[in-house]
Order: C-alpha cells, then sequence, then structure tokens
C-alpha cells in the first residue's frame, strides 16, 4: 500500500513537470530504464486511482439508513421520577461486531443513522446504569432515500446491591420491519414478559432502599 501511494505521488509529480518541460521526449531519456518501467505502471494505474478516492469521499448521506432518536433518562427508583441523563454513553453492535460508541446529550437527547440491511443491538448506559440493550432487525427495511425514525425514549436506573436484574442481559424490546403496515414494531409480548420481570426487580429494589433510608 505505501508502495502504491509513493508511485501514484511520482507519478503526478512527474505529470507536472512533464507538462511543464519543452522537450518531455528528451526529460524523458534522463531517468534510467528501471525508473521509466515504474513510472508508466504509475501513469496507468494513477488515473482509476483517483476515481476512486473521488467515491470514497462523496459526502455522506442517509439515503438507505433509518434514523434512531429520543431521550435517555434518569429514573430515581425510590421517588419514582424521571429527569434528563447527560452524557450516557451508547454502544452499537453490527451483526455482533461493534460498529460505533458515543455518549448521548447534555439534554438527554440522542440521534444517529444506522445502514439497512443489519442486525443491530443497541447498549445504553455504560458503567454508570444498568445497561438497557435494544434489538433492531433492519434487514428488511426496504431501500429509501429519506430514512425513516424509530424513536424510543430510554429510561436508565443504578445498580442496587442485592437485586437481580440480569433480565437485562437479554435485549429489553426487539423492533423490526412489518412490511404489512410499512413500518418498524415493537415486538409487543417480548416487551411485555421482560417488563413484568423488570417491575418486579424495581419494585424489590425500592422496598429495599426505603429501608435503608429509614
Amino acid at each position: 500500500m505505501v508502495f502504491w501511494w509513493l508511485t501514484a505521488s511520482n507519478c503526478l509529480l512527474l505529470k507536472t513537470n512533464i507538462k511543464r518541460s519543452v522537450f518531455p521526449g528528451v526529460f524523458l531519456l534522463l531517468y534510467s530504464m528501471k525508473f521509466s518501467v515504474l513510472l508508466i505502471i504509475a501513469w496507468l494505474c494513477v488515473l482509476p486511482a483517483e476515481a476512486q478516492f473521488r467515491k470514497v469521499n462523496k459526502t455522506p448521506d442517509t439515503e438507505n439508513h433509518f434514523l434512531m432518536n429520543g431521550i435517555i433518562y434518569n429514573y430515581d427508583i425510590v421517588k419514582d421520577q424521571e429527569m434528563p441523563a447527560s452524557h450516557v454513553q451508547i454502544v452499537i453492535y453490527q451483526n455482533k461486531e461493534l460498529y460505533v460508541a458515543f455518549f448521548g446529550g447534555a439534554d438527554g437527547a440522542y440521534s444517529f443513522y444506522l445502514p439497512i440491511g443489519y442486525e443491530y443491538e443497541v447498549w445504553f448506559g455504560g458503567s454508570a446504569y444498568v445497561n438497557k440493550k435494544l434489538a433492531v432487525d433492519a434487514t428488511q427495511m426496504p431501500e429509501e432515500k429519506k430514512p425513516r425514525s424509530v424513536v424510543l425514549d430510554v429510561s436508565l436506573f443504578h445498580a442496587v446491591e442485592g437485586v437481580d436484574f440480569s433480565m437485562l442481559n437479554d435485549p429489553y424490546a426487539r423492533i423490526f420491519y412489518d412490511p404489512e403496515t410499512d413500518a418498524a414494531r415493537t415486538d409487543d409480548a417480548f416487551f411485555k414478559k421482560q417488563k413484568v420481570e423488570l417491575d418486579r426487580a424495581i419494585k424489590k429494589a425500592k422496598k429495599q432502599l426505603q429501608t435503608v433510608k429509614d
């Protein structure tokens, strides 16, 4: 790869010099046969390389992507109140491989585009909270110039010693594309099951925290 870029650079430099030279034939004769061969190879390759470089560096757009956005809240278990959580870590896996990691805004807002055609797992919380995972199946989403939106607010809370939140080792919610309604939908049955187990754990955590406080 290094050889390729050095060759292309030399080629561009020589190309400029040749244009400025009055006698390009005499200019080329000054170089050895070995360098002349190198020059010819580089000259033949530089045009497709330039074309590829322009293609890679096009201004990115959101065609064939979908938008995920919402607000992340910090849930106070004892007070049963929510307020926007600032700078919460978000980690995204694409087909089970790490895709990107970043932080939400100071106001709790988050927003990002993801390409269609993949399965995603989005983790909210980082080390500060009990993580909630969202599974998104985007393999069946249609190709579109204008991205469709998936709006989801997330409520997070801190771990409570002695309370089991292992149900959140699995995704808390699953989202998929429904061709009949032409919309992204939540797997309601799965969500209700997870919510029942989580509500039970939250109730236990609240009782424990109130006992300690008293």
